[in-house]
């Protein structure tokens, strides 16, 4: 696995009109099922793996860059500390701390996990050990030391992406807790 840090990239580097337009096109759609499909749907931070909403990532930010090497898969929440810049200062749904029990990518585990298992953003903020909340910055060593955490807040913009998942994996946990329930009724 690789190591996440929050960080940001340059309103310069954003896409383009041109360049979503291509993210549209087929090229990059039949480029992107090879790349989830060579990583196994799997993201490259946390291991999180799902065969829906899984985000294929420009590594080095530039998004004409398509070369194989320079594309990796990552999830949902993985992307939103990974562009912090996004997830706190666009979205919203961010927070970033000074102190952690966990490093990033564990995290971001214990995180879905934990919100799995029903638990609010208080409970699994104080079993992460979480403190000293502060604000971001354009600033990637200020970033580098910092922890991203994904809360439940809805975001602000109406992010499709990010909601469509989150809904997606709500319904796999709620369909797998109820495999679970039958088994046991049954005495399986």
């Amino acid at each position: 696995m690789k190591t996440l840090f929050p960080s940001f990239a340059p309103p310069e580097t954003w896409r383009n009109p041109g360049q979503t337009k291509k993210l549209e096109g087929e090229a990059w759609r039949i480029l992107r099922l090879k790349i989830v499909q060579r990583d196994n749907y799997t993201c490259s931070y946390c291991g999180y793996k799902s065969e829906k909403y899984q985000i294929v990532d420009h590594i080095d930010g530039n998004p004409e860059n398509n070369t194989d090497e320079n594309l990796q898969v990552i999830c949902q929440m993985c992307n939103l500390v990974k562009h912090a810049g996004q997830g706190c200062a666009v979205q919203g749904i961010v927070d970033l701390y000074e102190e952690s029990k966990n490093t990033q990518t564990e995290v971001i585990s214990l995180t879905r996990k934990l919100r799995d298992d029903g638990k609010s953003d208080s409970e699994i903020i104080k079993q992460l050990g979480l403190k000293r909340k502060v604000e971001f910055k354009m600033d990637r060593d200020y970033l580098n030391k910092l922890i991203g955490f994904v809360t439940s807040r809805q975001t602000e913009e109406n992010d499709g992406m990010y909601n469509g998942w989150l809904a997606y994996h709500n319904r796999i946990v709620k369909l797998s807790q109820n495999q679970k329930l039958k088994v046991n009724k049954n005495g399986s």
